[in-house]
């Protein structure tokens, strides 16, 4: 067979649950030229071919394919034997890793060298968002952009991490709340000392609650000997929390289980692996867990002022106004979507 291309006759053969010498039987062909064309050491006519797709009940190129072609050579040593999201910034490939147990669709694996091997067309992959943030309507509504030509794919990361990979472009937008609800200048601050120098625009999602989630109700002061879900540094939760722990002239250090999301710290509080934590209130609603709020946040989505040309970043903020979108949003806990769509410019 040509050298390259992949065979998937043989798996084809089990499925439809006929022996090799049925099956060669049936297109016209001896056993032992099937066993060769399944083994990848001959390579069928053309008639042949179709007679096996016809006999197979599917597609030629269910049998026979060619490999997907490489992310220009990308390489991720680091990243080897893993499953990836994969995007293009600008001119650049990038990969994020994720996580064994996460049930999203990887767009490639890593080999053991490093190289990625992409699981469905590079150009799906090249004309994709890669939206990075902690707040679960944002996976909503990157799910909303739904087309193959245009998609967004979310990055469930803190605010911090989120922020870090705009900067470093390895995102299209980053999500974060790191500002009160009535001083978003908070977060253009933010952003000039991440990216000094760069054209920049802001879009707010959504507003909400941010405070102490805990199975009976407790108190900031209650906290000290207790264990606290904590998040990783440069979370909002975590900024929130530090806030609150020195206004009471209390150690920022509790100890406690480290978690990754908003629903982790929550998961982490009802299964009684820690005491309390610091979430947003539609989470601790969820979950039935006693709240005490702490801050009113704007959550709100940055990008480069070019990214608002790219096909599926411009797909993403039509879903945002989306009515059905923020009747969505209203049956998932209490936001605030007084201000959502609203965009103002971060100039360099």
């Amino acid at each position: 067979m040509d050298e390259g291309v992949v065979c998937h006759l043989e798996a084809r053969r089990k499925l439809a649950g006929l022996t090799l010498t049925e099956l060669a039987a049936r297109v016209g062909v001896s056993r032992q030229a099937l066993s060769a064309i399944a083994a990848g050491r001959a390579t069928p006519s053309t008639a042949v071919a179709l007679r096996l797709a016809r006999e197979l009940r599917c597609a030629v190129e269910e049998l026979f394919a060619l490999p997907p072609p490489a992310l220009g050579g990308l390489r991720v040593p680091e990243q080897a034997g893993a499953r990836v999201v994969v995007g293009k910034v600008g001119e650049r490939w990038v990969t994020h890793t994720l996580p064994a147990c996460d049930p999203t669709p990887a767009d490639a694996l890593v080999d053991a060298d490093g190289v990625v091997s992409p699981l469905v067309d590079p150009g799906v992959l090249g004309s994709a968002a890669l939206v990075a943030g902690c707040a679960p309507v944002l996976g909503l509504l990157a799910a909303r952009t739904g087309r193959a030509d245009a998609r967004a794919t979310w990055l469930e990361a803190p605010s911090g991490a989120a922020l870090r990979w705009l900067a470093e472009g390895r995102v299209h937008v980053a999500g974060m709340h790191l500002a009160p609800a009535d001083l978003p200048e908070a977060h253009d601050q933010a952003l000039r000392r991440a990216m000094p120098g760069e054209d920049l625009r802001v879009v707010t999602l959504v507003g909400w609650r941010q405070g102490l989630i805990s199975r009976e109700p407790l108190e900031i002061a209650d906290l000290p000997g207790r264990r606290v879900a904590r998040r990783p540094a440069g979370a909002g939760a975590t900024l929130v929390l530090g806030e609150a722990l020195r206004g009471i002239g209390a150690h920022t250090e509790l100890a406690g289980p480290s978690v990754a999301t908003h629903l982790d710290a929550a998961r982490a509080v009802l299964l009684g692996a820690a005491d309390a934590a610091v979430v947003i209130e539609p989470v601790a609603r969820a979950f039935g867990l006693a709240f005490l709020p702490l801050s009113e946040e704007r959550f709100e989505l940055a990008l480069r002022a070019g990214e608002l040309r790219h096909p599926a970043v411009a797909r993403l903020l039509d879903a945002l106004a989306d009515a059905s979108y923020a009747r969505e949003v209203a049956g998932m806990g209490p936001y605030d979507l007084g201000r959502t769509g609203g965009i103002r410019e971060v100039a360099a």
